[in-house]
């Protein structure tokens, strides 16, 4: 099931622009499950990656800066990072293992 979303969203049309947070918002999503149920696992986190993936954003970029954003606040509420919100937002090196490989399992 995981797979087919993943091949789902990346059937999408991509538009061609820069955005500041790298990879993919797909990616960007399956980390943020993962964190949210702090799991490393794409299956359990499968049900909230379908949620997710139906909200609707102005864009993928909006999309990945909303994750990014929630993954940050996470981090901070849990203690695993000592920077603010805005300054974990703002480190192009906070990014989630999924984001980092480039998929699930890479």
């Amino acid at each position: 099931m995981i797979r087919a979303l993943f091949a789902a969203a990346l059937a999408a049309p991509l538009i061609a622009f820069a955005c500041e947070i790298p990879g993919m918002k797909i990616h960007w999503i399956a980390d943020y499950c993962m964190a949210q149920l702090e799991t490393d696992d794409e299956i359990p986190a499968s049900a909230c990656i379908a949620k997710e993936l139906a909200l609707a954003f102005p864009g993928d970029c909006a999309a990945k800066r909303h994750y990014k954003r929630a993954m940050c606040q996470l981090s901070v509420s849990r203690g695993t990072t000592k920077d603010s919100v805005e300054r974990c937002v703002a480190d192009p090196g906070f990014v989630g293992r999924t984001v980092r490989n480039g998929g699930v399992g890479g």
